[in-house]
């Protein structure tokens, strides 16, 4: 490979790592929080609202935490006068919109503790977004009383 070529092949690379880490910084996440369960649950909820003041759409494809051993993208949803949960392949977060995740809505189910958790405490939980990306938020647990 000539050196231009090289030169070329780490811009590109360059300018990829910039896109992403635009699109990552263009979102905004405010009000996340985890609620508590009792001692011994297996699966929490988590929630927050997620703002995307830029230009295009982005999606949250995924999700994870050091904390649990699993997180899924999830809906609730009424059918036949029951709340059912529904898994999702991704959360959009419309340009120059708001996408709310909240009690009774879309939410991430987060199973599978890895350590006793209880309210007060410090959840880490790290959004992938659709270009390869990823977003750090840190998310408290907090009762519901």
């Amino acid at each position: 490979m000539t050196c231009k070529r090289r030169l070329l092949a780490l811009v590109c690379v360059a300018l990829a790592t910039c896109a992403a880490q635009s699109q990552t910084s263009m979102l905004r996440v405010t009000d996340a929080w985890i609620r508590a369960a009792p001692p011994g649950a297996v699966v929490l909820a988590g929630y927050m609202t997620v703002e995307n003041p830029g230009p295009k759409d982005i999606k949250i494809t995924a999700a994870e935490s050091p904390q649990f051993g699993m997180i899924e993208l999830h809906r609730t949803a009424i059918e036949d006068d029951v709340a059912r949960m529904r898994k999702q392949p991704h959360f959009l977060v419309p340009a120059g919109e708001k996408l709310v995740l909240a009690p009774n809505g879309r939410h991430l189910m987060m199973m599978m503790p890895n350590i006793p958790l209880q309210s007060g405490d410090n959840v880490t939980v790290v959004l992938t977004l659709d270009n390869g990306a990823s977003l750090e938020v840190n998310a408290p647990l907090r009762s519901i009383r």
